[in-house]
C-alpha cells in the first residue's frame, strides 16, 4: 500500500516508500527517524528526514533544507570511505514521495545488533572485551580523521555492535564534516547537552559565532566523545549528570573533573580508568594528541589483560536491564543505575551448606593420643615465644617514648567502638627523633600489632558494616542524596591553605566542609560540616592495591543548624582515597578537596 504525503512518524508496517516496504521503526532522532526496510526479501536500514525540502523558493523551509544537507552530506562521508568494514554501505538517496518536493531519505546496510549501552547491558562484558569493542571504534574514527573527517555526534547510541560476530559498526554522519566544507556550528551547540565537550560550551559563551566563525572541533573533539563512552563503558555512568540544569550542567562540564570512574565501580581497570579521565580533560591539547596516541595507551594497558581483574563482568549483575526497551527508557534505566557493590573475596568462598563433608578416616590422619602430645609441645613453645615478644615490646615502647625535654607534643585521641583509646604524638620539627628511633619505633608497632598490646599506634581500620538506619535515612531520605553521588568538600577544615594545595594528614577526627557548586542538591548546601575519622594506617590499600586512606563522615551540621547522623565516605563508594607521593607514616599527603559520596553501607 502507497501512501502520499504522509509524515514519517504516521509511517506504518507495510508502508511503502518507493519500492521500500516498511517493515518497523529502529530509532528516533530530533532530525530523523530510522526504519528497518525490505526490498527484494532482503532488509535495510532508512533514515528519513522529519522535515520535507521543496525546489520552489517560496514554500523552502529552512529546517527542511538543513534536513536535507544532513542526509547529503551522511551520505557523501558514506560513499567517501566506502567499502569499510566498521561502516555501512549506501544503497539509494531520494526524497519521497517526489524527488523535488518531499522529505530526503538515505537507505544504507542493516546492522542487526545493539548499541553500545544495550550491548554491555546484555552481555556485561568484561575488561578485556570492552577495551576490544573500544579500541575497534577508536580504529574507525582514526580512519576518518586520517583523511580529514571528524564525525563531530560520536555517542553510545551510535555505536552498533553486530550480534553475529561483534564487531563494531559507527553509525550516524549527520553531522560529519568533510574536508574543504564549511563547519555548520555556529552558535547553538550540536548534540546532546550532558555530553558536550568544554571547548563548544566556551566557544558558545564567547559569542564569536555572531562574526561567522564556526566552531572547529576536530580531533580533540572526537577524543572527548570517544572518553566518554570509555567512561560509560567502565562505570555505567555519565560523567555529569543529565538531570542537572543548563546551567548547572555548563558549570559542571567546564570546570569540574569527573570521579573517575575507577572510583566508582571497583571492578574498572586503574589503567583504562586513566585512560578515560585523560580523554576528558577540560582543555583539548591536555587530551591525546590522535587515535594513534590513544591506542598505543590501549596497548600499553591491555598488557594486564591476562590478570584476573581484567576477566570478571564489569557490572555485577544486568538481570534489571528492560532488553525491549525504548530510547528513552533505555536512558531512564542507565540514569538509575547507582553504585558497584564489592566483589566478593576469593578467600571468602566456602561449601554450600548441606554439602558432604569428606569422610571420618580421610580427617583422621594423625591418631589421638599422638596430636595430643604434638598440641602440649605446641602450647609450651608459642607461650615461652610470646613472652619474649611482650617483654621486647615493652622495652622497645618505653624506649621509643619522647623524652621530657622535647617541645611539648600535640595529641590526636580518637575512640573506636570496641577498643581502646589511641593516642597519637607528633613533636615539632626540630625535635624529631634519630634514625635508629624511628626503625625501633616502626618496630614496636609491628610487635603491638602482632600482640595485641594496646601501644601507642595508628588506630585499628573498621570492618565494613551496615550504616545505622537514621544515618540511612537522613542521607537518602531528608538530603536526597543517591548511593555513590559525589559531592566536592573539604577533607579537614583544620588543615590551612589553599583548597588546589595538598595537605598532611594523620589518624583521628577529621571536620568536612561541603563545597557549594551550581549543581549542589538544595538539601546538602555548601557550607554543611561533616564530622568524621580518617584512617591512614599501612594495612589500608585501595582495589588497585595501592597505599590508601580510609574515610568516614558520620555526621552533618548544615548551616540551619541541623544535625544529623549520616553515611558519607571519602571518595567514592570504596571509601578510600590513594596516598600521594611524599607520605610518611603519621604525616599521609592528600589534596585539600576530595569528592565524597553517599554509601548505604560502611566499606
Amino acid at each position: 500500500m502507497t501512501r502520499e504525503v504522509l509524515h514519517p512518524d504516521n509511517l506504518q508496517p507495510g508502508d511503502m516508500v518507493g519500492p521500500w516496504r516498511i517493515v518497523e521503526r529502529l530509532g528516533l532522532g530530533g532530525f530523523a527517524r530510522v526504519f528497518k526496510v525490505e526490498r527484494g526479501s532482503r532488509f535495510f536500514s532508512m533514515k528519513m528526514a522529519l522535515r520535507p525540502v521543496s525546489d520552489e523558493d517560496e514554500r523552502s523551509e529552512p529546517a527542511g533544507e538543513e534536513a536535507a544537507m544532513r542526509i547529503e552530506r551522511e551520505a557523501a562521508a558514506l560513499l567517501t570511505y566506502s567499502p569499510h568494514p566498521n561502516l555501512v554501505r549506501v544503497h539509494a538517496v531520494d526524497c519521497w514521495p517526489h524527488p523535488g518536493n518531499g522529505y530526503p531519505f538515505i537507505v544504507t546496510d542493516l546492522v542487526e545488533g545493539d548499541d553500545w549501552h544495550v550491548w554491555r547491558w546484555k552481555t556485561n562484558p568484561n575488561a578485556v572485551k570492552l577495551v576490544d569493542a573500544f579500541s575497534e571504534a577508536v580504529r574507525t574514527v582514526g580512519a576518518l580523521h586520517s583523511r580529514g573527517a571528524y564525525h563531530r555526534d560520536l555517542k553510545a547510541e551510535n555505536l552498533l555492535i553486530r550480534r553475529t560476530d561483534e564487531h563494531v559498526v559507527l553509525i550516524d554522519f549527520g553531522n560529519v564534516r568533510l574536508p574543504g566544507t564549511f563547519a555548520e556550528t555556529l552558535g547553538v551547540p550540536l548534540g546532546v547537552f550532558h555530553l558536550l565537550p568544554p571547548e563548544l560550551l566556551e566557544y558558545t559563551r564567547s559569542e564569536v559565532w555572531k562574526h561567522g566563525i564556526p566552531f572547529e572541533g576536530g580531533v580533540a573533539a572526537d577524543l572527548y566523545a570517544l572518553g566518554i563512552i570509555l567512561y560509560q563503558g567502565l562505570c555505567d555512568h555519565h560523567p555529569f549528570d543529565p538531570h542537572l540544569s543548563d546551567r548547572a550542567l555548563t558549570a559542571a562540564i567546564s570546570t569540574v573533573r569527573p570521579t573517575p570512574p575507577h572510583i566508582i565501580n571497583p571492578r574498572a581497570p586503574r589503567a583504562l580508568s586513566d585512560i578515560s579521565m585523560k580523554l576528558l580533560e577540560k582543555q583539548p591539547e591536555a587530551r591525546y594528541p590522535s587515535t594513534e596516541s590513544l591506542l598505543q595507551a590501549l596497548w600499553v594497558a591491555g598488557k594486564e589483560r591476562t590478570s584476573r581483574a581484567w576477566k570478571v563482568p564489569l557490572l555485577p549483575s544486568t538481570e534489571e536491564f528492560p532488553v525491549e526497551a525504548t530510547p528513552e527508557e533505555k536512558e531512564e534505566w542507565l540514569s538509575r543505575q547507582q553504585g558497584v557493590p564489592p566483589e566478593p573475596k576469593a578467600d571468602e568462598a566456602r561449601p554450600p551448606a548441606g554439602a558432604p563433608q569428606p569422610p571420618e578416616e580421610a580427617r583422621e590422619e594423625v591418631p589421638p593420643k599422638e596430636r595430643r602430645t604434638w598440641r602440649m609441645q605446641h602450647l609450651v613453645v608459642v607461650s615461652l615465644a610470646l613472652l619474649a615478644v611482650l617483654f621486647l615490646a615493652s622495652w622497645l615502647v618505653r624506649s621509643t617514648l619522647p623524652s621530657p625535654h622535647m617541645s611539648e607534643p600535640t595529641a590526636s585521641v580518637g575512640f573506636e567502638k570496641g577498643t581502646a583509646s589511641v593516642l597519637a604524638l607528633t613533636t615539632s620539627q626540630d625535635s624529631a627523633p634519630s634514625s635508629g628511633n624511628v626503625s625501633l619505633r616502626w618496630l614496636a608497632v609491628w610487635l603491638c600489632t602482632a600482640t595485641g598490646l594496646g601501644c601507642p599506634a595508628a588506630q585499628v581500620r573498621p570492618e565494613p558494616e551496615a550504616c545505622p538506619e537514621e544515618a540511612r535515612h537522613n542521607t537518602f531520605e531528608v538530603l536526597k542524596l543517591n548511593e555513590g553521588m559525589a559531592l566536592q568538600a573539604i577533607v579537614d577544615i583544620d588543615q590551612p591553605g589553599d583548597p588546589n594545595q595538598e595537605g598532611s594528614y594523620r589518624d583521628g577526627p577529621i571536620v568536612g566542609r561541603v563545597v557549594q557548586r551550581d549543581w549542589s542538591p538544595p538539601e546538602l548546601p555548601g557550607g554543611t560540616l561533616l564530622y568524621g575519622k580518617l584512617w591512614t594506617g599501612p594495612g589500608i590499600q585501595n582495589r588497585d592495591g595501592e597505599q590508601a586512606v580510609l574515610g568516614r563522615y558520620t555526621e552533618a551540621l548544615l548551616p540551619d543548624g541541623r544535625k544529623l547522623p549520616v553515611c558519607i565516605v571519602l571518595g567514592g563508594p570504596e571509601g578510600r582515597w590513594r596516598k600521594l607521593p611524599g607520605s610518611k607514616p603519621g604525616a599521609v599527603r592528600l589534596p585539600r578537596e576530595l569528592p565524597v559520596a553517599a554509601v548505604w553501607r560502611w566499606p
